[in-house]
């Protein structure tokens, strides 16, 4: 992935940027290690990172329990991105729900943050408490963990292309707004707001089910389906940045009212499961709107799969019927591979942290297509007790 061949004439640059990429994906790595994974001679690594000081740290390779040389020389130097350098920040702001997560340049994991309002608020109230959570995390980390160095910010909704907030179901006050004038804006912080299924589904091809797909669907397990679409790797934004919102189409008679959000119509889910005859008559009807639409969004976009997400995706009683349904009304075409996500809490909050590194490292190293990765490790089932509403991931550098 790094390596380059003998004959190559590349520039300083782009080898600066090969160690450094082969540093960030190795974790920590002698000289020998990253001139064996880039191909490069072990003075020309020694070279590159130099250009790098405030970006990597040497770590003694005695502590790392290495033995010395066989003649006796001093255990060889091992490399790391320095963990005071800097931080990114990833966030989601939902309609009751709010999750940030902070990483540092290694890509390791410093904070995991969840709070739930089940008080309705308008978009400026929720983006006020945001900004006062975050101000005091960020005042925190800058004393550890040196520099912000970015925002990503996933909305329900999304930024249309002349800037401003273009659609706002949740929070339709916020709606016109650029993201400064919606108070998202931390000063001279490099801030990226994107729509939250197009950042799960970031999320999704990097850490989840999509992964090794070029072309899929992160769509909503819902009655009203909205998706993240990836083409060829690359998002869909579409003209006025609503690619995937089938859930604006007038789709028929109106939906019944325990339908319109996720803790009114989960008793319906569960009574299905427990075999009650009307809450299985309701899952089907909701199971076959959902299926129809998504059925249309696999024809228009013919993806290798769809991955089902959102609050009732884990949810057997519902995905198997959208499963049976869509199978029934795709027997014309083809069968379409669904999967489940693999990130279903933190799936928009960590797509925008995975935007915010990886804009970070544009910054630091020149180079927009940089592969930085975040250690998810902590995020896997087992790792989060969801039940906390501010969790310290293990894995925290000091």
């Amino acid at each position: 992935m790094f390596r380059f061949a003998s004959g190559d004439r590349a520039s300083a640059r782009t080898t600066t940027v090969a160690c450094a990429a082969a540093l960030h994906a190795l974790g920590e790595a002698t000289i020998s290690e990253l001139a064996s994974a880039t191909g490069l001679s072990r003075p020309t690594v020694r070279d590159r990172l130099a250009e790098l000081p405030h970006l990597v740290e040497v770590i003694s390779g005695a502590e790392h329990g290495e033995s010395p040389t066989p003649v006796g020389g001093r255990p060889a130097s091992r490399f790391r991105f320095g963990g005071r350098h800097g931080f990114v920040i990833g966030a989601e702001i939902g309609k009751h729900d709010e999750r940030i997560l902070v990483c540092d340049v290694a890509g390791r994991l410093l904070h995991i943050g969840r709070h739930h309002d089940p008080e309705p608020r308008s978009g400026r109230e929720r983006v006020r408490a945001f900004r006062e959570r975050l101000d005091r995390l960020v005042n925190s980390l800058k004393t550890t963990h040196g520099r912000w160095l970015g925002l990503g910010v996933a909305l329900t909704g999304g930024v249309g292309p002349d800037g401003r907030i273009s659609y706002a179901p949740h929070y339709p006050d916020l709606q016109g707004l650029s993201p400064a004038e919606a108070g998202l804006a931390f000063g001279d912080v490099p801030l990226i707001v994107e729509h939250d299924l197009n950042a799960a589904a970031i999320a999704e091809h990097a850490y989840g089910a999509a992964r090794g797909a070029d072309t899929f669907a992160l769509a909503l397990a819902w009655h009203e389906v909205a998706a993240g679409v990836v083409v060829e790797g690359r998002i869909q934004r579409g003209s006025r940045n609503l690619a995937g919102e089938l859930n604006l189409i007038d789709d028929g008679p109106a939906a019944p009212a325990h339908w319109g959000d996720v803790d009114s119509f989960l008793p319906v889910v569960e009574a299905a499961d427990r075999g009650d005859p009307a809450a299985r008559h309701d899952l089907d009807a909701f199971a076959a709107r959902a299926a129809r639409q998504i059925a249309y969004l696999t024809l228009a976009v013919d993806p290798e799969l769809v991955v089902l997400g959102g609050p009732l995706a884990h949810r057997r009683a519902l995905t198997d019927r959208i499963a049976t349904r869509l199978h029934t009304l795709m027997r014309k075409a083809y069968p379409v591979k669904l999967a489940v996500t693999e990130n279903p809490t933190f799936g928009p909050a960590l797509g925008s942290l995975q935007l915010s590194l990886t804009h970070a490292f544009h910054t630091l190293l020149g180079d927009p297509a940089f592969p930085a990765r975040i250690d998810v490790r902590p995020l896997q089932p087992g790792a989060y007790d969801a039940g906390r509403e501010n969790h310290r991931a293990s894995t925290a550098a000091g």
